[in-house]
């Protein structure tokens, strides 16, 4: 058994670019034959080392794929807020930890936490996953709980105007590991659509990842959280002297984008940063 776990750790360590899969007989939680999963260690452009897990059961079919990260988690966790406004966007790629959640709030949609295992995808595999999911048995439910399926027909009306751009959305990952991602369609230059912030994890995320006992409560508060969505309504206050009479006074200053105001980003078509001098 030991040679078999030094002989996984070699063949997922290894760099080489042909590197096969390693295959691990392993329980089939379906039938509780013994099936075959096959780990294979990658690494993503632009991003980090993953790990592929795919599981078949040659003998009652049952699949599942997942994968999970091969680097340590981060010292803070992530949150990326994506405003999707062409084609080019449903067509990035995003990569989640089984404990990142996704939202959507133009559609009140969240996914938590846990529910979901960690994948590799696309913005819009996010929302063909909600439809696939939502769209299972609808016709069964619109016999057993008619009300039920009425409102969950609307909502997919709505989840097609967003798949379809007719109307524009955000996405919102978040996640506590700090090992998500969003493509940048451009990796040469700042992507102006997406806001990538850090953020002091609080102790029931230090809970979730094992980074804390479960019998541990807070003895003081976490470290106040601001996300992008925070600091952009937010104003800072820095002290300087007048360039004038020389006198203290303050700078304010305030970041804007794609997100608000809207006619700022219409005028200069990047983020920026408001600055004034609060008195002379």
């Amino acid at each position: 058994m030991a040679g078999n776990e030094e002989d996984i750790r070699s063949a997922l360590a290894d760099d080489a670019a042909e590197a096969a899969p390693v295959e691990i007989e392993s329980l089939c939680m379906n039938c509780e034959q013994n099936g075959v999963t096959r780990l294979l260690c990658t690494s993503i452009p632009y991003y980090k080392t993953v790990i592929v897990m795919s599981f078949e059961c040659p003998h009652c079919g049952f699949k599942n794929n997942e994968i999970q990260s091969g680097e340590a988690v981060q010292e803070h966790g992530t949150e990326i807020v994506l405003r999707v406004l062409e084609e080019d966007d449903l067509r990035r790629q995003l990569v989640k930890s089984e404990y990142a959640s996704i939202e959507v709030p133009e559609l009140e949609l969240v996914i938590p936490a846990k529910t979901q295992p960690g994948e590799v995808t696309t913005v819009e595999g996010v929302l063909e996953r909600v439809h696939s999911g939502l769209s299972q048995e609808q016709d069964r439910r619109r016999q057993i709980d008619p009300e039920s399926a009425a409102k969950i027909d609307e909502f997919l009306v709505k989840l097609l105007k967003c798949k379809t751009l007719s109307e524009k959305w955000t996405l919102k990952l978040h996640d506590p590991t700090g090992n998500c991602f969003i493509q940048n369609p451009d990796p040469r230059h700042v992507d102006p659509r997406c806001i990538v912030s850090h953020y002091h994890r609080n102790l029931e995320e230090r809970k979730l990842l094992g980074l804390a006992d479960d019998d541990i409560e807070d003895s003081e508060p976490a470290p106040e959280w601001k996300s992008y969505d925070d600091a952009k309504r937010e104003v800072l206050h820095f002290p300087t002297d007048c360039p004038n009479c020389g006198a203290p006074t303050e700078v304010l200053m305030k970041p804007t984008g794609t997100f608000c105001p809207e006619w700022l980003y219409v005028l200069f078509r990047k983020s920026v940063v408001v600055a004034a001098k609060s008195k002379f």
